[in-house]
């Protein structure tokens, strides 16, 4: 669109104006200028995160996983009770905002297929090659168990009960064994989402659906944090419903619908993030004092012998619930607060030609190639490393402060060798090919901003996967 057409309603303006906290005029489509960085860079922290998340799982007090430490650690249960509520949820609602800026630039069919090229090879790539080593070593683990491992893998590729278990339940049996997807389930949730929600996103995106969220974004600007707290409701009542669910990150799969629908509703409006912003304290407080509350729960529960996924639903889901959206409050109102202070006037061609030549953009740039790939090789890379590391006779904390080193360097290390360098594994990874830009195309690109986030945004997991 020029520079003069009218703008659109609910398309995003200057970064500053959002940490201010006042409604601010809709702007046009993106300019390259208009690249999130943060939100790249936010997605980057979170899959790295999960090096450190899961290899608390390993030396977690009751929680089963594939390697557990023998003398399991009441402080790392704390950690992952803490940390599942929201990083999940979290990636989930940037997807949702990475949806629609990728809907900005291609039509519904087109932003269809590059989800299934994006989300579904991966997954089965993942599905093929890594997710049975997990399982196989874990059986390996057990006294008797000498199956070779090619028999092993024929027996978990069995492709009837796949098709039969995985999508209703998220299991399937084979040989006498039941098997899951591990981490990889949220890739083949998010696809599923994306395709199930493509007609609601194409009404949001025409004229009537504009006029809704420009409401929405209205009420928003004007009342932040009770229309915020009402946001929490669905999540709240789907959770005490359905309970938390074991194989996805301790909530219920249907749950992660909400922060991915009110995620790509913030990237349509600039209010909702400057209601956000404005409703950063209340949140921290609430999250907080939810968070208190769940501990407390928990710890009542463990005393009596009883099972927090077992004894707590309905009202453990519903207070999960509260916590988990009031924690993606906080962190979003505090994150687009300080990248607004850090970026001013973003919609200046000024201060588009700063930030894409900043470090943060580099390092989104970097982050946006290399999150899918860690996010597959990292599960696999902490239990093939636990396995060795919980025979050491050391202390916990040495042992886990060194699984988190070895995991993160061994996974880094396996993505710039394998998969980063060739354009089969770029393929298999969900990376796009190398580009090959003419003579004419790299003298443009020396002397234009970076391109806007593309649907590519948002892959991973910050919860533990309990079985």
């Amino acid at each position: 669109m020029p520079a003069t057409a009218p703008a659109r309603p609910g398309e995003r303006p200057a970064a500053a104006a959002v940490a201010a906290g006042t409604r601010v005029p809709a702007s046009g489509p993106p300019s390259r200028a208009s690249r999130r960085p943060e939100l790249d860079v936010m997605r980057a922290l979170v899959v790295a995160g999960l090096v450190v998340f899961h290899s608390a799982v390993v030396f977690a007090a009751g929680a089963s996983w594939f390697v557990k430490d023998p003398r399991p650690s009441l402080g790392f249960t704390v950690f992952l009770l803490w940390g599942s509520l929201w990083g999940m949820p979290l990636l989930f609602l940037v997807s949702g905002m990475g949806v629609r800026y990728a809907m900005r630039s291609r039509p519904a069919g087109a932003f269809a297929a590059e989800r299934l090229a994006r989300l579904g090879i991966p997954f089965i790539t993942g599905l093929v090659l890594l997710v049975p080593t997990m399982f196989y070593l874990e059986q390996l683990a057990q006294p008797g168990v000498h199956q070779p491992y090619w028999r092993f893998w024929l027996t978990f590729i069995n492709i009837p009960s796949i098709a039969g278990g995985l999508l209703p339940r998220g299991t399937w049996s084979s040989g006498g064994v039941n098997f899951d997807p591990a981490h990889l389930w949220f890739l083949y949730v998010l696809l599923v989402f994306s395709l199930v929600l493509l007609p609601l996103f194409g009404y949001l995106r025409g004229p009537r659906g504009a006029r809704l969220v420009g409401r929405t974004a209205g009420l928003a600007a004007r009342h932040p944090v009770a229309t915020l707290a009402a946001a929490a409701v669905p999540v709240m009542v789907t959770e005490a419903v359905f309970g938390p669910d074991v194989n996805t990150g301790g909530w219920e799969r249907t749950a992660y619908v909400f922060p991915f629908l009110y995620g790509f509703l913030i990237g349509a409006d600039a209010r909702f993030e400057s209601a956000l912003a404005r409703a950063r304290w209340p949140a921290l407080a609430a999250a907080i004092a939810a968070t208190a509350g769940l501990l407390g729960w928990a710890a009542a529960l463990n005393a009596a012998g009883t099972s927090v996924m077992t004894g707590a639903a309905p009202g453990w889901g519903a207070l999960q619930g509260l916590a988990g959206w009031a924690w993606l409050v906080a962190i979003m109102g505090f994150a687009g607060s300080l990248a607004a202070r850090h970026y001013p006037g973003r919609g200046s061609a000024k201060a588009g030609t700063g930030v894409t030549g900043g470090r943060l953009p580099r390092a989104a740039r970097y982050a946006n190639e290399a999150v899918l790939p860690f996010y597959l090789l990292h599960e696999p890379v902490i239990v093939a490393a636990a396995g060795l590391i919980v025979r050491w006779h050391a202390p916990i904390a040495g042992k886990y402060a060194a699984l988190v080193i070895v995991s993160f360097a061994a996974t880094f290390g396996l993505y710039e060798a394998l998969i980063r360098r060739f354009r089969l594994t770029r393929f298999l990874f969900g990376i796009k090919p190398r580009s090959k830009p003419s003579a004419v195309g790299a003298r443009t690109a020396a002397s234009s901003p970076a391109p806007t986030i593309g649907s590519h945004l948002a892959r991973h997991t910050a919860a533990a996967r309990y079985r």
